[in-house]
C-alpha cells in the first residue's frame, strides 16, 4: 500500500504540493484530477523520486522510501508522450527496463513475451514501433513500464497529447488493461471524464492541496465545494439565500452555503419553481445546452436530452429533480 503523510514541495517561494496525506491500496487505481498548474505532475513526481519534499513522507507498506533513490523505489511511471524508441522493435522497447537490471538474455526474453500477451500484442514483438497504431504504441508503453514488476505503476497525463476521439476510444481500453492487471496504479489526468472511467477513487486538488476524495460516483453526484462542483461543470452555483428569496427548492444547510442545481437534472414540465426565458442554445450531439435567464437576471445551464429543444426567447417554467439539487462550501 503507498501512504503519502502530509508531503510538502516547494520550488522557491512557490508551494506546488502542500500538506498532502492519502492512501493507495494495493490492487487499486486513484486518479489525480485537477487544473493545470494544480500540482498533480509535482506530486507524481516527489512519489517517484524526481522532485524532493521540503517535510512529509512517501511510504510503501508503511516503510519509509523518502530518501531512497529512484530505482529502488521499484515504482514505475508511464509517460504522456510514451518515450518509445522509434527505431527499435516492440520487443527491443519492452526489453529495454530488464536490461538495465541486467538479467540474463533468455529471462528478458521469456518476461517480453509475458507481457506482450498481457497487454495484447503476442507476435508483434518483432515489428517496428513506427508500424503500429496509437493505441498499440500505447500498449507497448504499458508493456515497457510493468516490465521490470514494478509495486506501484504511475502514469502521467498518458492520454493528454491525443486528439479527443482517439482519447476517448483509448481511455477505454487503458482503463481495461488496467484493471484487468490488477496493479496498483497512480493515475494523473486533468480530464474529469478520463478520470471518472479509470479509477477506483478520485482524488481532486486545487492549488497544490486536496480539495475532496471519492469513488467517481460520489464526486460526481456529490462535490462538496465550489470549487469541485464548477471543475466538474456544475456552473449554477446560487447563494442559499438568494435562492430562497427567489423561491427555489433549497436543501437544509447553512445560511450562507452555496446551493448547486445540476444542469441535467431540470424538468421542462411548466410547473416548477424557475421562471424565465431562453437566451442560447447550443447543440452538443447526445444533448442540448440551454442558457435560461431567470427572472432576476441569473443564468442558469439547461440540458435538454430526447425531447423538442425549446427556441431561444421561448418563456419556459422549470422543475427541478430533489437528487439534482445539492449544499456545497465556498
Amino acid at each position: 500500500m503507498l501512504a503519502i503523510d502530509r508531503l510538502t514541495v516547494r520550488f522557491d517561494d512557490v508551494i506546488a504540493v502542500d500538506d498532502l496525506s492519502f492512501t493507495v491500496d494495493t490492487g487499486e487505481v486513484v486518479c489525480v484530477l485537477g487544473p493545470s498548474g494544480c500540482g498533480k505532475t509535482t506530486l507524481l513526481r516527489a512519489i517517484a523520486g524526481l522532485e524532493h519534499p521540503v517535510s512529509g513522507s512517501v511510504l510503501w507498506d508503511s516503510n519509509d522510501v523518502t530518501g531512497l533513490s529512484v530505482h529502488r523505489r521499484e515504482f514505475g511511471l508511464m509517460f504522456q508522450e510514451y518515450a518509445l524508441f522509434p527505431h527499435r522493435s516492440v520487443a527491443e522497447n519492452v526489453a529495454f527496463g530488464l536490461r538495465m537490471q541486467s538479467l540474463p538474455k533468455d529471462v528478458i526474453g521469456n518476461r517480453v513475451v509475458e507481457v506482450l500477451e498481457m497487454v495484447g500484442l503476442e507476435g508483434l514483438g518483432g515489428r517496428g514501433v513506427a508500424q503500429l497504431s496509437g493505441g498499440q504504441q500505447q500498449r507497448v508503453a504499458l508493456a515497457r513500464a510493468i516490465a521490470p514488476g514494478p509495486r506501484l505503476l504511475m502514469f502521467d497525463e498518458p492520454l493528454g497529447s491525443l486528439d479527443r476521439s482517439l482519447r476517448e476510444r483509448l481511455v477505454a481500453e487503458l482503463s481495461d488493461l488496467i484493471g484487468g492487471l490488477g496493479i496498483t496504479a497512480l493515475y494523473v489526468t486533468h480530464d474529469q471524464e478520463e478520470a471518472l472511467a479509470v479509477a477506483n477513487r478520485v482524488l481532486l486538488m486545487n492549488d497544490g492541496r486536496l480539495e475532496q476524495i471519492g469513488t467517481p460516483s460520489e464526486l460526481w453526484s456529490r462535490p462538496r465545494t465550489e470549487f469541485a462542483a464548477r471543475f466538474l461543470g456544475f456552473n449554477n452555483v446560487v447563494a442559499s439565500s438568494r435562492a430562497r428569496n427567489l423561491g427555489w427548492p433549497v436543501p437544509d444547510g447553512p445560511d450562507d452555503g452555496l446551493v448547486v442545481y445540476r444542469p441535467d437534472g431540470f424538468r421542462l414540465d411548466g410547473i416548477g419553481s424557475f421562471s424565465g426565458s431562453v437566451v442560447s442554445r447550443t447543440y452538443r450531439g447526445d444533448h442540448s445546452l440551454l442558457k435560461f435567464q431567470a427572472a432576476d437576471g441569473l443564468i442558469l445551464e439547461v440540458i435538454v436530452r430526447w425531447q423538442p429543444v425549446p427556441e431561444i426567447g421561448d418563456h419556459l417554467r422549470l422543475g427541478v429533480k430533489e437528487d439534482a439539487i445539492f449544499i456545497v462550501t465556498s
